[in-house]
């Protein structure tokens, strides 16, 4: 007599869940616990979804949260006050996470993976601040990425370019000579933080003109009454992008620098085909020999 569909059933289920777990089945338990459903982990181990809870409980003595960071883990980890800040972290596109399979109550939770919290660290060290950071590995990542190359605040950044105020340096980022970051959270909100290696770059190109420089006309006629002598033009050598050729180009000091030169020189004499010679001008007015005469 053949036994119902519905006693099979029963027999194979109690036949699963008495059959011994292998290594390789805790290994994989172990690893995917918690990443994905206890149904979808059930089917890939031919188990039942009570049995997979009671192995990963009784056998591994894990939670569900032990492969992933939560919210609150990164935070705890980051010298973090707040997850929310992790929230918004991740809503800036700052650090990577998605939602966790596994429900938490009626809510959801935000997972988060070592490699993704390390790549966000080294992009951004100076979101923590190392004096509330715990000792870890995390705080090892960000204490070699202070090390490398260092962030600065303007109060720090001003006596290195040679700046007495600070706002100097506000100036300075905004017109776009200084790349410089936004510091978010905590009593720092809103401040500028510049890499050392952005000042370096900046000092090696520095853009700014001495003030004797300044070609505006009642400080051009101010020094010439004075005897003092003016500086008209600024020489520069360009490569033309269309026929290749070195070109002498003298502009005006009022363009700061050598890619506003460019961009005029383009603009000028390189309109679908050259115009130019060997030496040509750029931003210069055809007054100054008038000025000179009548100072001498």
């Amino acid at each position: 007599m053949k036994t119902p569909l519905t006693d099979r059933r029963v027999d194979r289920r109690y036949a699963q869940a008495m059959k011994p777990w292998t290594p390789d089945e805790l290994e994989k338990l172990s690893t995917k616990y918690g990443l994905i459903s206890d149904r979808a982990l059930a089917r890939l181990l031919q188990r039942s979804p009570n049995a997979i809870h009671v192995a990963a409980v009784r056998k591994l003595h894990q939670s569900r949260s032990m492969n992933f960071y939560t919210a609150r883990n990164v935070a705890q980890e980051l010298g973090v006050k707040d997850s929310k800040t992790i929230i918004y972290w991740l809503k800036r596109g700052w650090i990577v996470g998605r939602h966790c399979k596994v429900g938490a109550g009626l809510n959801f939770r935000w997972m988060f993976h070592e490699e993704h919290i390390k790549a966000c660290l080294r992009r951004r060290p100076y979101l923590c601040d190392l004096k509330t950071m715990p000792r870890g590995y995390f705080r090892s990542v960000v204490q070699e990425e202070w090390d490398k190359d260092r962030w600065y605040s303007c109060e720090e950044a001003a006596p290195l370019l040679g700046l007495k105020d600070i706002n100097a340096v506000h100036r300075y980022i905004r017109r776009g000579w200084l790349p410089a970051e936004r510091r978010p959270g905590g009593p720092w909100t809103g401040r500028y933080v510049i890499r050392h290696s952005s000042i370096q770059a900046f000092l090696a190109n520095d853009p700014r003109q001495p003030k004797s420089e300044i070609v505006s006309g009642s400080r051009r006629q101010a020094r010439l009454s004075k005897g003092l002598p003016v500086r008209l033009s600024v020489h520069w050598s360009i490569l033309c992008p269309l026929c290749g050729q070195r070109v002498l180009v003298m502009a005006s000091p009022q363009l700061r620098n050598g890619a506003q030169v460019q961009s005029e020189f383009i603009r000028i004499y390189t309109n679908g085909h050259c115009t130019h010679g060997l030496k040509c001008t750029v931003g210069l007015t055809l007054r100054y020999p008038e000025e000179v005469r009548s100072a001498e």
